[in-house]
């Protein structure tokens, strides 16, 4: 991908007591990854010139230390407001007409500060979505292990067949115990045995093992495939839950006293026929519970919300390449570098939104930022570019954190700073020669 990992800077913002831009900067720095600037130097770029908000720097850093990650955007935005009042628009107009510009500036950023609140937050609801998310990607590679086992009819293997089925279960199975119980079909040549224990605990529909046995459960009837799944994977492997079942026991949606119920039935040495019918009944309503409870939570007001900053982010960014023909760069002007930290913290340092309905905006930004990437030199072209600019400046290029108050930084010397900022650390031949080319200037 390719906007690279690296410290997220912001740039001071011109209004009064510019302290937008450092409490934007204490709210996302905690999440960035070290490295990307060298020995801090983006972050002294940044709080360079800004002594006299010094004393506003001190009381948001305490104030961070005391909220959780998750609220912390909220609690600065909050710190923002009380310091800096914000006026009705017709007050701005009577009062400071030159400061609407930088009215606009706060508004903005409060609500790019709010849209990250929201994405990094870890709810409930998306604990859910991203747990369900995540054992539906591992069903689908389970359904692909049974076409293959379906194509073989037999675990009589050639060694060639047997290696690429060796492979699929440690790829596709995360199960530990479910990898000896099919390893252990392979050894005996139990293929009945292997197919059972698959279907059984990723509740797949048994419709492709009715010509080995007579029972057959509607591939429709999902409810009815999980409950008879768990009950015959329990009754071979006791005390085993299925992978559906382990969903439900750790749902927030399901009742805790029929979780109870269902530590009773799972504790069992032996599931009995007498206990058949009312383990049965207890899963179907587990279920029903589970799966009434995964509809409410993609209807939360903190998952919507999510999904429509995927979306809109999405559009921001096909409307940038399609201007500029390359991904935002964190080395340029404050729209472009909201932009860039945006994307690093909603694709980079994802962690809380991993469920299916943002997944495919996620794979969206990730093919655009690969199709444009921001470094679009190679090492020698940049090497080649920033020797004839020494040449002809006598001088490095600059970021626009080290250009004088007031100097305009060209878009071409912007871009060969961060292509050599970037090659510097990732080719050690180049990193040489730049080592050699500061000596000399110095």
């Amino acid at each position: 991908m390719a906007l690279a990992p690296g410290r997220i800077s912001f740039y001071s913002i011109s209004m009064k007591n510019k302290i937008m831009s450092i409490l934007t900067l204490a709210a996302c720095i905690t999440i960035s990854i070290p490295g990307y600037a060298q020995k801090g130097k983006i972050v002294k770029q940044v709080i360079a010139g800004s002594a006299p908000q010094q004393a506003a720097v001190q009381t948001a850093q305490t104030a961070a230390k005391t909220i959780s990650a998750q609220s912390r955007a909220t609690a600065l935005l909050s710190a923002v407001n009380k310091a800096v009042p914000i006026p009705a628009p017709e007050e701005a107009v009577q009062a400071q007409p030159k400061s609407l510009p930088m009215l606009k500036d706060l508004r903005d950023n409060n609500a790019y500060m709010r849209d990250i609140g929201t994405v990094m937050n870890l709810t409930e609801a998306k604990k859910t979505l991203n747990f369900a998310f995540a054992m539906e990607r591992e069903r689908a590679n389970a359904r692909r292990l049974a076409a293959t086992m379906q194509n073989y009819q037999t675990l009589n293997l050639s060694d060639v067949q047997e290696s690429a089925l060796l492979d699929k279960i440690s790829g596709f199975v995360v199960n530990h115990s479910l990898q000896n119980y099919l390893l252990d079909s392979m050894v005996n040549k139990n293929y009945m045995q292997f197919l059972r224990d698959l279907s059984n605990y990723y509740s797949l529909s048994v419709k492709f093992m009715t010509s080995y046995e007579l029972r057959f459960i509607s591939s429709q009837d999902v409810k009815e495939v999980f409950a008879q799944t768990a009950l015959d994977y329990m009754k071979a492997h006791p005390h085993k839950m299925n992978l559906k079942l382990r969903e439900i026991m750790k749902s927030p949606f399901v009742n805790e006293d029929l979780k109870s119920t269902l530590r009773s039935f799972i504790a069992l040495r032996q599931v009995l026929p007498q206990h058949e019918s009312g383990f049965l009944t207890v899963l179907r309503e587990a279920y029903k519970q589970y799966s009434n409870g995964l509809a409410a939570a993609r209807t939360q007001e903190d998952v919507t919300q999510t999904v429509a900053i995927y979306q809109k982010t999405l559009k921001e960014l096909e409307a940038f390449v399609k201007r500029y023909n390359r991904s935002p760069r964190w080395n340029a002007q404050l729209p472009e570098r909201r932009l860039y930290n945006k994307l690093l913290l909603l694709i980079t340092h994802n962690q809380a939104n991993q469920f299916k309905q943002v997944a495919p905006y996620i794979t969206q930004i990730q093919q655009i930022l690969t199709q444009y990437p921001r470094i679009r030199f190679t090492a020698e072209e940049t090497m080649s570019k920033l020797q004839a600019f020494i040449a002809k400046n006598h001088r490095l290029p600059r970021s626009m954190g080290e250009s004088p108050a007031g100097v305009h930084i060209p878009e071409a010397e912007l871009d060969l700073y961060e292509a050599t900022f970037y090659w510097e650390r990732m080719d050690k031949k180049f990193a040489s020669e730049l080592f050699d080319i500061k000596r000399k200037i110095k």
